[in-house]
């Protein structure tokens, strides 16, 4: 999952990637509860997550959430969306929040000032954050580098 913790004053930043990712790479595979139970327990422990979703589309114009049994908050379908269904198989212990952006394309400056935004309230709030794109890598390292964060623990 790639999870990797970043420099922070208050609160705490992860990043990482999507569930099945590790498991399963680039192969355009239906991720199983199974994948996403293991994806969950290796996510930080505190009593309310906020997880920054970039997932958004691939350049073929595939939603990154074709692979899953829910969906992006704006996706049409009967699928549940990311945060139902969090709830309804962990609780209320997760609160998403959604910027979907494109695979391999980078985050256009809009996008990017308005999630490194909330980022920086979640994490000046003293909350646990974790933001996630496909690999773990790109997309969230742009927005932990234009909030100001370094990568490494405290």
């Amino acid at each position: 999952m790639n999870l990797r913790e970043w420099t922070t004053k208050r609160g705490r930043l992860f990043t990482c990637g999507r569930p099945g990712r590790g498991t399963f790479g680039r192969s355009k595979h239906a991720i199983g509860e199974d994948t996403i139970d293991r994806w969950v327990e290796g996510l930080p422990r505190v009593e309310v997550l906020h997880i920054v979703s970039l997932l958004g589309k691939k350049t073929t114009g595939l939603s990154e959430f074709s692979y899953y049994p829910f969906s992006s908050s704006g996706d049409p379908g009967t699928k549940p969306s990311f945060q139902e269904w969090l709830d309804h198989r962990y609780g209320r212990r997760f609160v998403v929040h959604e910027f979907p952006t494109t695979d391999g394309r980078g985050i256009p400056p809009d996008v990017l000032a308005e999630v490194s935004r909330a980022v920086r309230n979640l994490i000046e709030g003293g909350w646990t954050v974790v933001v996630v794109d496909s690999a773990g890598a790109e997309r969230t390292a742009r927005v932990c580098e234009a909030c100001g964060y370094d990568r490494g623990v405290k």
